[in-house]
């Protein structure tokens, strides 16, 4: 595998990848009490960029997600007495070479303030169901190594790692171990539906 570098010489890998067919989504449990899922606005734009702060050292997409979000894609849950964003997840398209579709879940974010609500997992869920509801075969994701919580969500929804080359199944052995799940690499698929 060639490795991306940056110009300090630090090593960049590829994001993990997940897909998930069009099959039922598993339910999960609302947000708790003082929360609530609801679609996005773009008077949430300030709010949401906060948010994508305490995760992301990236440029804030939400104009770009508001353009490519699928029909009622786009969920936030907003913590009601603060009326702010806390958490989102959106279905969208992003067409790559390898997902010709596009059909993605695309930035996944729970403020660091307000993990253990049940708010990043609801949004997660939510976009996911959109997804398997309009995806003509499969959707995907991109995510860190590092972003356990989130990929331990993604699991419990139906999502399955992409084993498309050798350093994703140590690097997928190792997230599982981390997870204490286990790891079989033959339960994953290597190549997308067609």
């Amino acid at each position: 595998m060639n490795e991306l570098r940056t110009s300090d010489g630090q090593s960049i890998k590829p994001q993990l990848e997940m897909i998930r067919g069009n099959e039922l989504v598993p339910s999960v449990p609302p947000p708790a009490a003082g929360y609530r899922l609801r679609q996005a606005t773009i008077d949430d734009m300030q709010s949401y960029s906060r948010t994508l702060a305490t995760a992301f050292e990236d440029a804030v997409p939400f104009g770009d997600l508001m353009k490519r979000t699928l029909p009622d894609g786009f969920f936030v849950v907003e913590h009601i007495p603060t009326s702010t964003v806390v958490a989102a997840s959106t279905a969208a398209v992003y067409v790559k070479l390898k997902h010709p579709n596009g059909h993605s879940l695309q930035w996944v974010v729970a403020h660091s303030n307000h993990r253990g609500t049940g708010a990043g997992q609801a949004t997660v869920a939510a976009a996911t169901q959109v997804l398997a509801d309009t995806a003509p075969t499969y959707s995907y994701l991109e995510t860190d190594d590092f972003r356990l919580p989130a990929i331990n969500i993604y699991l419990k929804l139906g999502w399955k790692p992409l084993l498309f080359e050798d350093g994703q199944i140590q690097r997928w052995a190792r997230v599982f171990k981390m997870l204490k799940r286990d790891f079989d690499e033959t339960d994953f698929p290597t190549t997308t539906p067609n």
